[in-house]
Formats: structure tokens, C-alpha cells, sequence
């Protein structure tokens, strides 16, 4: 398996995780969250949905041999994700969400760097 297909089946892990995750949240009331208004919380949701659709969609033309092009717009789009959402938990001093997006940006890195 070449590089670039590593890279394409890091996306459509972390892009189906994603799509779980939110659904998950969904359904537990995360769209009705005191802390957040519902603008915030639904274009937040929006884009996470956006890249998660990007990630799957990139990584599958990538571990089918095509283009890396949409798969390296997924990871910048996750890589964007995984950079800005740490403060919403460093905020509330949950440190354990924190080092798993600080994971998440040197994997991310990682598969850039491999998808490229």
C-alpha cells in the first residue's frame, strides 16, 4: 500500500468517526446546548459535517488510485478542526479532550505530508 492510500484510509476513518460522533451528539441534545446559541452550534456542525463528507469522499478516490486533491482539501479542512476545537475544552479545563486533538494534529500533519 502506497503512501498515499495510508494517507486516503486516515481520512475515511477519521471522516466516518466524525459522522458518528455528531450523530451521536445530535441525538443527545448537543443542538440545544445552553452554552452555545443555535447559530454557533449549527454552522460549527455544518462545517464539521463538510469535512467528515470531504475526508470519506477524498480518501476513497485516494485508495482507489485517483487524485489526492480532494483527499489534501479534507485534511486541511480537518487539520483546521483539529486546531480550533481544543480551546471550546481548554475553556472548561477538560485536558483530555486537548490531547487528543493535539494526536489528531501531528497525525494529520503526518498524513499530509504522505498524501502530498
Amino acid at each position: 500500500m502506497g503512501a498515499v492510500a495510508v494517507a486516503g484510509w486516515y481520512a475515511i476513518g477519521v471522516g466516518a468517526l466524525m459522522l458518528v460522533w455528531w450523530a451521536i451528539e445530535v441525538r443527545g441534545g448537543a443542538l440545544r446546548r445552553p452554552d452555545r446559541t443555535p447559530a454557533e452550534i449549527g454552522l460549527h456542525l455544518a462545517a464539521e459535517i463538510v469535512a467528515a463528507v470531504g475526508l470519506v469522499i477524498g480518501g476513497a478516490v485516494a485508495v482507489a488510485g485517483g487524485s489526492a486533491s480532494v483527499l489534501l482539501v479534507g485534511l486541511g479542512m480537518l487539520l483546521y478542526t483539529v486546531i480550533q476545537s481544543p480551546g471550546y475544552f481548554l475553556a472548561r479545563r477538560e485536558l483530555a479532550p486537548v490531547a487528543m486533538f493535539g494526536v489528531l494534529v501531528v497525525t494529520t500533519l503526518v498524513a499530509i505530508a504522505l498524501g502530498a
